[in-house]
């Protein structure tokens, strides 16, 4: 099963996942610039805010989130259990905060009693199978008025390394991800959203560094009707990225922000 495997895969990586979790790193401090500012700019509540994390990895956002709002009610959830654990070991003894092992695309939780002010996740909507279905299970979990903020991955996202495939005739095993306009039309009912697009490029040494660097933060499953290269047909592609400069590597970086329709207004 593609779930449990996805599991597996960043669970063995929790030990060595800060270590070349660059991307992610960066995309989960662009992300909580976004929710500060945009929350900032709202209302204020009138008691300390409900936050749900879905897929919170060894707790880049997490840290941020917690930090920004002391007060807040921090649920922080992910698939594999041993992210979760790392999660909890960054962020020690931390007061309002609760960790749960939990599958993002089909959240098993009781909201508070209004709902949850913010549901957020970074860079995990790119591996689930139903995103539609996940973005309308969180925005249920809102309160009306609620927030809903994430990060993911876009058409365009490694086409370098798609295209060192093509260029030898063979097909590579990366996602054929959402473009803005796709995304955009998988809001849930009841509310509004926008979608923006930010190019992020990371420069490898080689490609055996980029294949490396995949796998330690276990991000290097391809996807399931690809059948993986051959030892022979992969030096191939290897060598057609090798460069001087090294191998740069683009990902079309999707963030997204919902807000539930305020029903009591």
């Amino acid at each position: 099963m593609r779930k449990t495997a996805v599991a597996v895969a960043f669970g063995a990586a929790a030990g060595t996942y800060e270590d070349d979790a660059h991307l992610q790193r960066l995309v989960a401090i662009r992300l909580f610039r976004r929710i500060s500012a945009l929350l900032s700019a709202a209302p204020p509540l009138p008691g300390p805010p409900h936050i749900l994390e879905i897929g919170c990895g060894t707790g880049f956002l997490t840290r941020s989130l917690r930090q920004y709002r002391q007060d807040a009610e921090l649920l922080v959830t992910d698939l594999s259990a041993p992210m979760v654990a790392q999660c909890r070991r960054h962020l020690g003894d931390a007061p309002g905060t609760t960790f749960l092992v939990m599958d993002g695309e089909q959240p098993c939780v009781r909201p508070p009693r209004a709902g949850f002010d913010l549901v957020c996740a970074s860079l995990a909507l790119q591996w689930f199978g139903d995103p539609a279905g996940a973005l309308a299970a969180w925005a249920e979990l809102l309160r009306p008025g609620g927030h809903l903020a994430f990060a993911t991955l876009a058409a365009g996202s490694l086409a370098e390394w798609r295209a060192a495939h093509t260029a030898l005739g063979l097909g590579a095993g990366v996602p054929d991800y959402p473009t803005a306009e796709r995304l955009a039309m998988l809001w849930p009912s009841r509310g509004h959203g926008h979608i923006q697009i930010e190019p992020i490029s990371c420069v490898y040494p080689d490609g055996h560094a980029f294949l490396s660097g995949l796998r330690r933060i276990g991000a290097h499953l391809a996807v399931p009707d690809r059948r993986p290269l051959s030892p022979g047909a992969l030096r191939r592609v290897l060598r057609q990225v090798s460069r001087p400069a090294g191998f740069a590597v683009t990902y079309q970086v999707a963030y997204g922000w919902f807000q539930k329709d305020d029903l009591l207004a």
